[in-house]
């Protein structure tokens, strides 16, 4: 029969030891890969065309809006009056004129913000289709090294 006795200072020192393999690595890692500047540029375009589309989103909201208060006015709340042959001129209500006032601006700055937001829109979603294609050149035409296969890639 055998009696192995352990001190509790080597029982210490053998799992300080396991706990100091645990944390040391087996392998070195590599650093990780920075994106390139065309990769950095493509994600900070889709962020802004995100945003674009959002302020498409809000000013078609605002344009809905603006017609939902100006056309009821138009329609019921003023009327054309002819005082001369050339010269026509449109009597409101006062209600229809409240509705004008408030509807008027609204409706304004709805088809001023699609039309500043869509060409941002359409710039930007240009610009991020013209760096998907230098990007996709310049990963097939580039020479480098494909891990699966162990070959340069041409």
């Amino acid at each position: 029969m055998l009696v192995l006795v352990v001190s509790a200072g080597d029982a210490r020192a053998q799992d300080s030891a396991k706990d100091s393999a645990s944390v040391m690595p087996t392998e070195p890692t590599a650093a990780p890969e920075r994106p390139s500047y065309l990769e950095y540029r493509r994600n900070e375009l889709k962020y802004l065309a995100k945003r674009s589309r959002t302020g498409l989103i809000s000013g078609s909201a605002a344009t809905a809006v603006g017609v939902a208060f100006v056309a009821p006015a138009i329609v019921r709340e003023c009327v054309r009056i002819t005082s001369s042959p050339s010269v026509d001129d449109f009597r409101c209500t006062n209600a229809g004129k409240a509705l004008l006032g408030v509807g008027a601006p609204i409706l304004i700055g709805g088809v001023t913000t699609l039309l500043v937001t869509g060409i941002m829109f359409g710039v930007r979603k240009g610009k991020i289709r013209s760096i998907d294609d230098r990007l996709v050149y310049e990963k097939y035409r580039a020479v480098h090294w494909d891990p699966a296969r162990s070959v340069f890639v041409f």
